[in-house]
């Protein structure tokens, strides 16, 4: 089945055609990734866009709904098992190695190259071909129930056993990705700070992108478990943006919902990355610029 490249958003008598390389800077992203169809004409299909993770960023069909039969992305569907049905939700805590290598490959792929880039899109490829598709739930068959694993970055929670495989971390490479099934995981972001407020124990840093907010939290938990100077480097991480520079923030936290609003809780200071760097790193650059 060939690669979906362009959809048509549908609100009411609103029609557009939507790329990938555009549906991300859009400032009604929100509502438009809601309402995309199939942009062959007469085409009743439901499109959904998948965000860049583990993979790159694509549009693919729902799961039940199909293609016109004389559309160009007609495909027929191979039957399947009923999938897992969830029976529990449990969580597990991610150790500070797992939460480095995510921190990690999330700074790697905002800034590899083309070369590179191209290297693991066709590892991805390579991949999936492997793997079958354009498959159709056979409701004739019993699901299986499982345990619906949330990984979480709470200190009191157990980390996963020694010869088990680590719950997968969500990675969203900029605000406007971060959704309501985030809520109640441990996801890692990226986002340009907007501002920083400091208090007592408590630090806010504001993102924002386009016409969507979100405040990252950093409270009581998270300066138990970091240095004890970890106030004095937020001021360093304040005045270096109060002084007009850029801050970006890499951070993996649990995502929850205050006031109505999205949020994310830091629970570490190992959990975050400013500029690229540790925050002891990045204030070290900043108050000793010539030992570096």
């Amino acid at each position: 089945m060939a690669t979906i490249e362009l959809v048509l958003y549908k609100n009411g008598d609103e029609y557009e055609e939507v790329t990938l390389d555009d549906i991300e800077k859009r400032i009604d992203f929100d509502i438009v990734k809601k309402n995309l169809y199939c942009a062959f004409k007469g085409c009743p299909a439901k499109i959904e866009y998948v965000p860049r993770g583990k993979r790159i960023a694509h549009f693919k069909t729902w799961p039940m709904s199909d293609h016109s039969t004389d559309c160009e992305d007609f495909f027929e569907r191979e039957k399947q098992k009923a999938g897992k049905k969830s029976l529990a939700s449990n969580s597990v805590g991610l150790s500070d190695n797992h939460i480095n290598n995510v921190l990690r490959n999330l700074i790697n792929t905002i800034y590899e190259t083309e070369e590179e880039k191209q290297i693991r899109l066709e590892k991805q490829r390579a991949r999936k071909k492997n793997r079958k598709i354009n498959k159709v739930t056979d409701e004739s068959q019993n699901s299986e129930f499982t345990e619906n694993i949330r990984p979480t970055t709470d200190k009191n929670v157990e980390t996963t056993e020694e010869g088990r495989r680590a719950p997968s971390v969500k990675r969203r490479y900029n605000l406007s990705l971060l959704s309501e099934d985030d809520i109640n995981t441990a996801t890692a972001l990226y986002e340009e700070v907007d501002s920083i407020s400091i208090e007592d124990n408590r630090v806010i840093f504001k993102l924002k992108r386009n016409d969507k907010e979100a405040n990252v939290y950093f409270e009581e938990n998270f300066f138990n478990n970091s240095a004890r100077n970890i106030d004095s480097m937020f001021k360093i991480v304040k005045k270096f943006f109060d002084d007009g520079n850029s801050v970006d923030l890499y951070c993996v936290g649990n995502v929850e919902r205050r006031n109505g609003n999205i949020c994310l809780v830091i629970n570490k200071q190992s959990h975050i990355r400013i500029n690229k760097m540790t925050i002891e790193r990045f204030t070290f650059s900043i108050t000793n610029p010539n030992l570096l």
